[in-house]
């Protein structure tokens, strides 16, 4: 039998008395509600609403009927059936970041803005690589380096949805996003009545620390919900700055943000899919900026995914990130502490590969790098399998004192699944490494990126679906340079 390893750092004891000071937190400051839409349904749930002051108290048994509706499994489907993927509490996924302000150019150790180009070869890369599974788009970027700012939304999607078959995120950033966007997926999907058969797609729904709906996000976040569609419900405190200091005291005002979130999508659409999210770390005082890479992050990580899972919900987390400026050491340890203790810790989506500067920058090599460090975790996580075969007395009865094991038929049956082979790290001794051309990580990365790049083909999109997608994409450039 195979025992699967875990990390645990909360007792039950204490995810219950966290969860109940989230409800206090929820009754007395209460939560700033700025969606309209958003206050009418929990005023009409029970809470108590000001609509001068904006400020919603919400009784606890109405957050917790609200937690009892969210799913605890559910599928985020894919233009390609084979690679949807199916959520749950027990499941792993890893969402690799795209959309980042900045692209970084592993030549010359610079970064750049991101252009429409650079959103196109990471998708693909992303496409490409086995360990990630659900798709960050240059639909939830800010800017894209050379597109309208108020059409980045439109061209980042069409560029992704062009890359991969995998699913594809979409923005909720704010109302008018959100419908351009919903456009697009919908036909992609084969229609708005395919679309809520078959949610393709997911966003992300981000209440500001602390204590805070914005209205945009929220009002995007409730347009989805119309249609089933799954959303993260993330929180980005930082301990000392915009949460408690204490690891405990933010974890239970994330949980207030977050499950505050569920509970209004769940007032507006019963049984929506969801995942309690956190993208929580601590500020460091000495340069005044979250620490995305630290250590603490894996903590909040692993005491989320408890939480969660105590109201039976998925949970998103944040890891594989690095406060680093290069791909170097202080990034391959960030990233593999952080990311080993996520998925340990039972995080079933895992965002930000990719990411390195503190999340400001994207790398395509790092995506390359990411992927196999997500490789080595997974094998961590399938653990020790100890069945009679495994135990190999046979074997050893066969081959005796004294002998070996190359030759064996038990080697090449079990070799691939029990040893993780990588395809970066090198093991060779030095002279072959030398002759080989003294190639480290990040030079094999550059080589796999040009690769995919020249050779990995994606199915492309059914017959009519782009020339409609780009008949969106301009009309909303139309529309916004009237606006302008």
């Amino acid at each position: 039998m195979r025992y699967q390893p875990s990390l645990k750092v909360l007792s039950d004891d204490q995810i219950y008395r966290i969860h109940q000071a989230a409800l206090r937190m929820l009754m007395n400051p209460g939560v700033l509600v700025k969606s309209e839409e958003a206050r009418r349904l929990l005023a009409q749930a029970g809470a108590f609403v000001n609509d001068e002051t904006l400020i919603c108290r919400i009784p606890g048994y109405i957050v917790e009927e609200c937690l009892r509706r969210a799913p605890s499994a559910f599928t985020v489907y894919a233009r390609d059936a084979a690679n949807d993927v199916h959520v749950s509490t027990t499941s792993v996924h890893i969402e690799p970041m795209i959309g980042r302000i900045n692209c970084y150019d592993s030549v010359t150790g610079e970064a750049r803005p991101t252009n429409l180009q650079d959103v196109g070869d990471l998708i693909k890369i992303a496409d490409a690589m086995p360990n990630y599974h659900l798709l960050h788009s240059g639909a939830i970027m800010p800017q894209i380096d050379g597109i309208p700012i108020r059409a980045t939304h439109v061209n980042g999607y069409l560029q992704s949805i062009m890359n991969s078959t995998k699913p594809i995120k979409a923005t909720s950033r704010e109302r008018i996003m959100a419908e351009d966007c919903l456009r697009m997926v919908a036909v992609v999907a084969g229609g708005e009545d395919e679309l809520k058969r078959r949610p393709c797609t997911f966003t992300t729904d981000n209440p500001v620390a602390p204590l805070h709906h914005d209205a945009d996000q929220m009002d995007g976040a409730l347009l989805y919900a119309k249609y089933g569609i799954p959303i993260d419900v993330t929180s980005e405190p930082q301990a000392g700055a915009t949460s408690p200091v204490t690891i405990a005291g933010l974890l239970a005002q994330q949980t207030a943000d977050v499950i505050s979130g569920i509970t209004i999508l769940q007032l507006a659409n019963p049984g929506n899919p969801v995942w309690y999210g956190t993208c929580g770390s601590i500020m460091d005082m000495r340069v005044g900026r979250i620490a995305i890479g630290a250590v603490e992050m894996g903590l909040i990580n692993v005491a989320s995914a408890q939480i969660a899972h105590f109201y039976d919900i998925p949970c998103r987390g944040t890891a594989s990130a690095t406060d680093s400026k290069e791909l170097d050491f202080q990034a391959g340890y960030e990233k593999t502490a952080v990311m080993t203790m996520a998925v340990l810790g039972g995080v079933n989506k895992i965002f930000y590969p990719g990411t390195m500067e503190g999340a400001l920058t994207v790398s395509k090599e790092g995506l390359v790098l990411d992927n196999e460090i997500a490789g080595a975790i997974y094998r961590v996580r399938e653990g020790v399998d100890v069945f009679e075969d495994t135990l190999g007395v046979h074997v050893a009865q066969a081959v005796g004192p004294g002998g070996h094991y190359l030759n064996q038929r038990h080697t090449m049956e079990f070799i691939r699944q029990e040893h993780f082979m990588p395809q970066l790290a090198d093991r060779q001794i030095r002279e072959r490494w030398e002759a080989s051309g003294k190639k480290n990580m990040v030079a094999k990365a550059q080589e796999t990126v040009a690769k995919i790049l020249a050779e990995h083909e994606v199915a492309p999109l059914p017959d009519g679906v782009e020339e409609e997608l780009k008949r969106i994409v301009r009309e909303v450039e139309e529309r916004e340079e009237k606006r302008s």
